[in-house]
């Protein structure tokens, strides 16, 4: 009886060893970032916030799937749909998502895919790492935030009042 009662014991610690060792996450799978996109891009780069968030209200009202292809910005229903735009107009200039990342000058340089870029956390943080190499040059603030758009003064400029705007606006929304 005292045998039995030893095996039933190891038989369930073994159970409930077992049990966590297959739900622990290996060394090969990656624990799920449960972080706000946002603030997780913001502390993964040390761009500021409000800056990230001025960024892609300028580039994309905020629109996870929004698309630019050839200068026309369309905003996308769902996922699938800019997917299937991007596969029917089959063209690697096309600036995706919320930071608008253009595939034709990021997407090969991030190791990124185009339905990748379609994935808000993913494209924040693609984005972050873009606006944290414009800004690590030397120059003016306003100049190097502009650089993340154009190189062309001319849009530079316009961009930067936009990208202005929206940040006035994320304050202002901005719970105190």
């Amino acid at each position: 009886m005292r045998l039995n009662r030893i095996f039933c014991f190891v038989l369930a610690a073994a159970a409930v060893f077992g049990s966590i060792l297959l739900c622990s996450p290996t060394s090969a799978e990656q624990v799920a970032d449960t972080r706000d996109p946002y603030l997780a891009a913001s502390q993964d780069t040390g761009i500021p916030l409000p800056l990230l968030a001025a960024i892609a209200g300028a580039e994309s009202a905020y629109h996870p799937w929004a698309l630019n292809e050839s200068g026309q910005q369309i905003y996308c229903h769902s996922r699938a749909e800019a997917m299937t735009i991007m596969t029917a107009v089959n063209s690697e200039d096309v600036d995706i998502g919320l930071m608008q990342i253009n595939y034709r000058l990021w997407g090969h340089r991030l190791g990124l895919t185009k339905e990748q870029l379609l994935d808000p956390r993913t494209n924040l943080l693609a984005g972050a790492r873009i606006l944290k190499e414009s800004l690590n040059r030397s120059g003016d603030l306003w100049q190097r935030i502009g650089a993340y758009h154009s190189s062309r003064p001319g849009e530079r400029d316009r961009y930067n009042q936009e990208v202005y705007k929206s940040y006035l606006r994320y304050l202002h929304y901005e719970p105190r």
